[in-house]
């Protein structure tokens, strides 16, 4: 019976706790509603009934937050106290001369806070306690106050990151730099920590002046202690965050002629800039690191980087600006005879392969380069897959569209866990439609809509819309066929054939809905070749005449890019930006193009435009 009641009472005492705590929870709740709404008269009972219930520090401030928000300072007053004589704490120290602020008694704020600073204890999290609850009262000078209090009072600690961040909420940037660079100056591997609280500030930086500050205070660090690497190491950085690569690169090379070290940071960089398209600068850094003495450690790497960088700012070129086809040949060949076919060198030959097929049209030579790097003993899965694609998009290139088929096949059967596959089954949709299997393609194409990578999820999506709009809804099919046709000849680079293809179209069926793809097609060819003008006679004329198709916000935008990255017609593109804006706002272009506009016309971004700086934001930096 004992053991019988013991069971009973816990059994209630268990139900009445969970009871109790979700009433407490359903009160905080409704509390943070009326709070976050500035109900403060209904959140004020209800948080000081939490807080007597359970003694949590959050409610009772949330409590004196309401009072103050309904401008009851003596209440608030009175509160404080009360709880100051049960347990003096800086907390309550600090809200209650916070609500003698908010009430107009500065002297008596400013008296409490200075009794605050004054009693501190020799401790660290002490200290950092006290400022970060005079930061989250926006009193940043009495934030100040405590760690330069702290650095009296405890010998050698600095507070450093601490302050920087206060100085960084005042704006105060010249004094954050300071400290940040006292910070290196003291221990050079902090870098990574300097930069990345830097690459946050820098998001808030509506007028620039933080980039200036960054500059100056660097530049001036560097003359004042050269020996310090570090220095130049985060000059470097700010030059890559400014996008002025070119100045980024002299000062690596420079700093790795101090100290043969930078060769990993150079060859990052090199890769990325080509990324970007700026193969001039990758290039000075892959050939600083390829004849540098003594030897960089990845050379092997460098050479391989150097030709496929090569290769990359080649096909970029329009053809009569391209250099000589034979020598970067010969480079491809020289460095697989050096190394060989291995794991090592897989990229290296699909680009290879490529450049042959698709750009010399030596599919022999290219068929010969992948079938010799599929004989490499050492390769993965991926790896293997990787070559039997390019080998796979040289057959429909070829013509062989079949046996491309079934090697796609084949890739996706050995890729269903992977988005390889996905890539793959796109490709061989696409092949489908080629092949005038519009039904089968579609069926193919409507699995992808769902596709995990947003890129094949949307290629598929149009692909799919184009035969539902021009081929379900038709009576006839041939159109559509020849509009494959014409897509097939354009993979293949043979513009001129497919050009007519997609014309024949136009003048077997005038009219047909086809019409604004076939002119979307003929701008992306007249683009391919660098025919700019060309396309942008072909994209106004789809704004113009068929403004109410899916295409039109389609081709306003491709022509503002021509304009702008092409044309260097700033007005022209910012029109179209403009147009883009007004006529579409549901595009997917809609929010590129405002930003875009923006920094055409010259607008600084104002502060009101981007989200409040938060507390919380600055204390996690």
């Amino acid at each position: 019976m004992k053991k019988l009641f013991i069971y009973i009472l816990f059994s209630f005492l268990t139900i009445f706790l969970v009871a109790q705590q979700t009433d407490t929870q359903n009160k905080a709740q409704l509390a943070s509603s009326f709070y976050r709404n500035n109900d403060f008269e209904k959140a004020a009972p209800l948080y000081l009934e939490l807080y007597e219930t359970t003694r949590v520090n959050y409610y009772f401030d949330n409590y004196i937050n309401c009072l103050v928000g309904l401008k009851n300072y003596d209440e608030a007053e009175k509160a404080l106290k009360k709880e100051l004589r049960k347990h003096k704490t800086t907390t309550l120290q600090i809200s209650l001369g916070f609500v003698y602020k908010e009430k107009g008694e500065i002297g008596k704020a400013y008296s409490v806070f200075d009794e605050v600073i004054e009693g501190l204890n020799k401790s660290k999290g002490a200290i950092i306690s006290v400022a970060n609850t005079f930061f989250t009262k926006r009193e940043m000078e009495y934030a100040e106050k405590t760690y330069l209090r702290g650095r009296e009072l405890l010998e050698g600690e600095m507070f450093r990151p601490n302050i920087a961040t206060v100085y960084a909420y005042t704006r105060n940037y010249d004094k954050m730099m300071e400290e940040y660079i006292f910070m290196l100056k003291e221990d050079e591997t902090g870098i990574a920590s300097v930069e990345g609280r830097l690459n946050s500030l820098l998001r808030f930086d509506f007028d620039n002046s933080l980039r200036e500050a960054i500059r100056r205070e660097i530049l001036k660090a560097i003359q004042q202690y050269p020996d310090i690497l570090a220095y130049n190491r985060l000059l470097i950085w700010f030059f890559v965050q400014d996008e002025n690569y070119k100045q980024a690169l002299t000062h690596s090379i420079a700093l790795d002629k101090r100290t043969k070290t930078e060769e990993n940071d150079i060859m990052d960089f090199s890769r990325s800039a080509a990324q970007l398209k700026l193969f001039d600068v990758a290039l000075e850094g892959l050939n600083y690191l390829a004849e540098r003495k003594p030897p960089v450690k990845n050379l092997d790497d460098v050479r391989k980087q150097l030709v496929r960088t090569e290769y990359s700012k080649y096909i970029s070129l329009p053809k009569k600006q391209r250099g000589n086809a034979k020598e970067l040949v010969q480079k491809f060949n020289n460095i697989l005879d050096e190394y060989g076919f291995s794991n090592q060198t897989v990229e290296f030959s699909i680009d290879y392969a490529h450049f042959l097929a698709f750009h010399l049209e030596n599919t022999g030579k290219a068929n010969e380069v992948l079938e010799k790097a599929l004989q490499a003993r050492d390769l993965n899965n991926q790896q293997r897959s990787a070559l039997k694609v390019e080998q796979a998009d040289i057959m429909v290139y070829d013509n062989q569209l079949w046996e491309a088929t079934l090697l796609y096949a084949q890739i996706i059967d050995a890729n269903r866990e992977n988005s390889l596959g996905d890539d793959v089954k796109l490709k061989k949709a696409k092949l489908s439609f080629y092949l005038g299997e519009i039904g089968w393609a579609k069926a193919q194409l409507d699995v992808l809509k769902a596709s995990t990578s947003k890129l094949i999820a949307n290629d598929a999506m149009d692909l799919s819309l184009l035969i539902t709009a021009s081929y379900e809804l038709d009576t006839i099919s041939e159109p559509l066929q020849l509009f494959a046709r014409g897509d097939l000849l354009t993979y293949q680079n043979k513009d001129s054939l497919a050009i007519a293809t997609y014309d024949s179209i136009v003048e077997l069926f005038p009219g047909h809905m086809l019409q604004e793809r076939i002119l979307m097609r003929k701008a992306m060819i007249s683009e391919k070749n660098f025919d700019f003008e060309k396309a942008v006679s072909y994209y106004e004329e789809v704004a113009k005449n068929h403004s109410w198709s899916t295409s039109a916000d389609d081709a306003l935008y491709k022509m503002a890019l021509i304009y702008e990255t092409r044309l260097n017609n700033s007005e022209k593109a910012q029109e179209l930006y403009k147009q883009i804006m007004l006529s579409y706002p549901g595009s997917i272009y809609t929010e590129d193009s405002r930003n875009r506009f923006r920094i055409l016309r010259g607008d600084k971004i104002e502060e009101e435009d981007l989200p409040d700086y938060e507390a919380e934001f600055f204390r996690g930096l």
